[in-house]
């Protein structure tokens, strides 16, 4: 558990986080999956922050990137519920927040508006939460929404 507020994540971290959203898109568009981008995107958004508690290997936006490398290198299409299972069963979606007696809702609110500048503690639960089904689902549905919108042009 940690509950003094993190260091600052190392520049070489920052520099690969950011050279990691370009690569995600970049993986996604290669595995002709463009509409995962906002979604992966947007879900991504929801955790930041929470990579200043984490070990690099934890961070968010680099685990999503190493998922969707493992994609390009078997070079098999992206099936969306294979592709959500994955993606909701990354080590990060285990990492649970709280502050005083309230708990961080990573579907609700975002890591960073979650801490608005306070101590939080932040500890990894055996299982995902929220559960793996909820995170699927709902990055299934952002999918299709997504795709819903693009067809209406």
């Amino acid at each position: 558990m940690n509950e003094m507020p993190p260091p600052p994540i190392p520049p070489h971290q920052e520099d690969a986080r950011t050279q990691a959203v370009i690569t995600i898109g970049h993986f996604l568009e290669g595995l002709g999956e463009p509409g995962w981008r906002g979604v992966v995107l947007r879900w991504l958004a929801q955790f930041d922050g929470l990579e200043a508690y984490l070990y690099p290997e934890d961070d968010p936006v680099l685990a999503v990137r190493d998922l969707l490398a493992r994609y390009v290198e078997i070079l098999e299409p992206v099936d969306p519920a294979r592709l959500a299972a994955d993606l909701s069963a990354l080590p990060f979606c285990r990492f649970r927040a709280k502050r005083g007696g309230e708990k961080w809702e990573p579907l609700v609110e975002s890591f960073s508006a979650f801490c608005r500048g306070a101590t939080v503690e932040v500890w990894e639960s055996e299982h995902p939460y929220p559960r793996r089904e909820v995170l699927q689902i709902g990055l299934l549905t952002q999918f299709c929404a997504a795709q819903m919108r693009e067809r209406r042009g």
